[in-house]
């Protein structure tokens, strides 16, 4: 009996290889460094063999098959470059040409224009090489420069296609189309988003959304995955469309969120020019979200970048050095009492920032007074988060799930990693099911789409608990249609043998969040299911773990932990006893709020003029219009320091300097612990990150590299108390003054407490800050039109907003997306709506 085996040998171009059985003549081709030409062809897709470019001769066929759809056979002989292969290779191309604006490509002056050409590229239309992009960095380009192409026999036809700029990021040439398919494969193969499809035949065939939708109104998610294998200019971002190749790239941790995907910089001149998604299989697999994508580039390189530090006094600002700076901020610490002193940081800093950060509190400072801006962000349900957050599965188990409900999530413009996931595993046949009160990304391929009116959400999820618990829904508020797809919910997770909850962002600024989420909790203990919370930001377990909160000492333990004041007091040299803790940020958003110190690190003070006698903004960006500062220190990007973070799931990762800070900014812990040597304090010596992360093993349980498990992840458990605001109160219904339901949450695209649409043009469209969301048909009701200005009141306020009219948006119900220092309070709340010129 013939034995089975996975190896197979043949020859190419008279060479005797190897290679696996089920391979291609191309992949044994690549692997064994025999060069052949491709442009359809790409790692991550299926073999398409629509270019043609990848034809060969195989001995025994009659025909010249790709190699790229061609499996290679045992004893197979395929010759790659006879010279009737590549004047056929040729031809292919010189038909690609005739349609393409490749002037350039086969110009004889090609070299010497590339060398003394000088004029600016600015050019809407590409006319030639010079004029595109991608010139350098083509794949068109290269093909034709390796066949020798100097001519087209065949007939130009320019296609006279008007370019597509109408959406963020990246604009459209199809005049610069080959029809190579890879950007379909990627939408629909990888990222399974279905937006893009070939449209028309023939001569007209185009690549695009269906019935002449902009890429914003198909739904794309604007991952950029399409741009990223694109072979010509057709596809070319905004903010690098004349940047050239880059010189180096450097991978890192993305900072946008707590998934924490890996990202390869591009780098040219040390600066920053894109950004790319790095092929890590624990987290994103190769792809990225519009944020990690696109965003990178205009944040760090804006032109309103802090590059000195600079004092503001009675609205007039001058630049002062940093020794002045820490002699001011000296002063001034030295006369403001512990109990009126208080730092603000954000969960964006490296765990080494906020280390640094709480010493200093702790040990120069002589009080507990640090906290975070997350919670502010996560309002009377910081708790019941943090608790959720303690129960969190790797993102794999969404791969290896057999039911999945999203709860509040909408994965379209941000973690848009982890709805590839989903998707994925829908593919593979789990059954995903979504709580959402309005339209999102999964609303209609979900199995079932839980939809309770704004505020009812709570309901709808103890209505599962009861479910699960094996109790009817005796609540009649619920629709009869709607307690049935409960049923079919609860009794599907129920039988499932691993199900998982996602949570979202969407219901985290409601009043009654913290039952909410004690109710999300009590559905996944009847089901057994494992808890992803993907919060917002991307280190809030690493602001949690180093103790930047008042409740918190380093190692999450609460500071009233004795053994661990010992250790601590041990190691940093100083008493902690008798230390005040009774100030934390939500004192920031009250009236009487009289600080004579605020020092906010990384984040942005929800603070008015007057609530801190005098205030430190340490940051990338001048706090102005947000809030005002009397000293502004310049900080370094995370593109541009080292350091490390923890996702949602507990991984640590790692951030890389990619390039140097602008001006004389440094980084967060640098300036902290030059402070500190100024105030004379002592244990402030560090002079690299590395120096800070052996210290904090020292104080950390499972912080030292040893202790970390293979996954990366570390095996902490959260074991504290959080004070949180906000009572819990049941929402009011509308009535006949106020008819509207709105529906308040804070904005979760934001870096260092800006929101991006400040500084990324782009993100202006996608996540604009400040606008009320509105149905058409009460918008048509209410006379409105995109953008005009309306006045809405409810018991205790009055706002104006912008109006931006949804299709989607549920009628009766607002949505404004705000920054915290904005929320009001119940939410959701009634209200009522009137144009602001009426």
């Amino acid at each position: 009996m013939k034995q089975h085996t996975t190896r197979m040998t043949l020859t190419i171009d008279n060479k005797t290889v190897t290679a696996d059985t089920g391979a291609s003549i191309l992949d044994v081709a690549r692997q064994n460094g025999i060069d052949i030409p491709t442009l359809c062809w790409h790692e991550q897709l299926s073999p398409h063999g629509g270019c043609r470019m990848c034809i060969v001769e195989v001995e025994g066929l009659s025909h010249f098959p790709t190699a790229c759809t061609t499996p290679a056979a045992d004893g197979m002989i395929v010759r790659t470059h006879t010279a009737q292969i590549r004047e056929m290779r040729a031809e292919i191309l010189q038909l690609f040409l005739s349609e393409h604006t490749a002037s350039c490509l086969v110009c004889d002056e090609q070299e010497e224009c590339r060398e003394y050409m000088s004029t600016v590229r600015k050019a809407g239309v590409t006319t030639g090489c010079r004029y595109c992009p991608k010139d350098g960095q083509c794949e068109l380009q290269a093909v034709t420069e390796s066949l020798g192409v100097r001519d087209i026999i065949y007939p130009i036809y320019y296609r006279g296609i008007p370019v597509e700029t109408e959406d963020p990021f990246y604009d459209r040439d199809y005049n610069l189309c080959i029809l190579c398919g890879r950007c379909v494969r990627m939408c629909q193969e990888v990222r399974l988003a279905d937006v893009l499809a070939y449209k028309h035949r023939g001569r007209d065939a185009i690549i695009g959304p269906a019935f002449a939708r902009t890429h914003l109104e198909a739904g794309c998610e604007f991952c950029g995955a399409c741009v990223s294998v694109c072979p010509t200019g057709t596809l070319r971002e905004k903010a690098r469309a004349w940047e050239g190749a880059p010189d180096r790239e450097e991978i890192t941790t993305c900072t946008f969120c707590g998934v924490g995907c890996q990202v390869r910089l591009l780098v040219k001149e040390d600066r920053i020019i894109g950004s790319l998604p790095a092929d890590d299989p624990t987290v994103n697999q190769g792809q990225l979200c519009v944020k990690g994508r696109f965003c990178n580039t205009e944040l760090v390189n804006g032109h309103q970048r802090i590059r000195h530090p600079y004092r503001r006094e009675n609205d007039i600002a001058w630049d002062v050095s940093w020794d002045a700076a820490f002699e001011l901020i000296a002063e001034k610490l030295r006369s403001s009492a512990p109990e009126r002193t208080g730092m603000l940081v954000s969960s964006n800093l490296t765990n080494e920032d906020l280390y640094v950060a709480q010493k200093f509190m702790r040990v120069v400072m002589k009080t507990h007074h640090i906290d975070s801006t997350a919670r502010l962000f996560y309002g009377s349900g910081f708790s019941a988060y943090l608790t959720l957050m303690d129960r969190a599965v790797p993102l794999s188990a969404i791969r290896d799930a057999s039911a999945v409900l999203m709860v509040g999530l909408d994965t379209r413009f941000s973690r848009s990693v982890v709805g590839v996931a989903i998707r994925t595993a829908m593919k593979r046949g789990i059954r995903m099911f979504t709580l959402h009160s309005r339209e999102h990304t999964f609303s209609l391929n979900a199995d079932v789409w839980l939809q309770p009116e704004v505020g009812e959400e709570y309901r709808y999820v103890e209505a599962l608990v009861r479910l699960a618990a094996g109790e009817d829904v005796t609540d009649r508020s619920i629709p009869a249609d709607m307690r049935v797809r409960l049923a079919d919910v609860a009794r599907a997770l129920s039988e499932s043998d691993s199900p998982v909850i996602l949570v979202g962002a969407e219901f985290l600024q409601y009043d009654s969040s913290r039952a909410f989420l004690a109710a999300v909790a009590q559905l996944a203990d009847h089901v057994g299911a494992g808890v992803l919370t993907l919060p917002a930001q991307n280190n809030l377990y690493g602001s949690l773990l180093s103790g930047s909160f008042p409740e918190l000492l380093p190692g999450m333990r609460p500071t009233a932990d004795a053994a661990r004041l010992q250790k601590l007091e041990s190691l940093w040299g100083t008493s902690l006893t008798g230390l005040t803790d009774a100030w934390n940020a939500d004192h920031l958003l009250r009236d009487d709020c009289a600080m004579q110190f605020l020092y906010a690190v990384g984040a942005l003070p929800p603070v008015h003029r007057g609530a801190a006698k005098f205030t430190v903004f340490q940051n990338m960006y001048p706090p102005e219009p947000y809030c005002s500062a009397d000293l502004v220190l310049p900080t370094a990007a995370a593109t541009e320091t080292d350091g490390s973070f923890l996702n949602g799931e507990r991984r640590v990762q790692r951030v890389r300097r990619a390039v140097a800070p602008p001006g004389i900014a440094l980084p967060d812990w640098d300036i902290l612990c030059r402070l500190a040597r100024h105030m004379g304090a002592e244990g402030f010596a560090f002079t690299r990150p590395e120096e800070i992360r052996e210290e904090m093993a020292q104080v950390i349980p499972g912080f030292g590299e040893a202790e970390i498990d293979a996954r990366g992840i570390l095996p902490l458990a959260f074991d504290a108390v959080m004070h949180v605001s906000g009572n819990g109160t049941a929402q009011r219904p509308p009535d006949s003054d106020h008819p509207f339901i709105l529906h308040s949450s804070v904005v979760e695209h934001t870096h260092r407490g800006f929101p991006l649409a400040a500084w990324v043009e782009g993100s202006r469209i996608l996540f604009p800050e400040g606008v009320l969301d509105i149905s058409a048909e009460d918008a048509r009701a209410l006379g409105l039109r995109d953008g005009d200005s309306v006045h809405v009141s409810g018991a205790s306020f009055e706002e104006i907003y912008p109006v931006r009219i949804v299709r989607q948006q549920p009628r009766g119900a607002l949505h404004a997306s705000i920054l915290e220092s904005a929320l009001t309070h119940p939410n959701p709340q009634p209200v009522s709506v009137r144009k602001a010129d009426v």
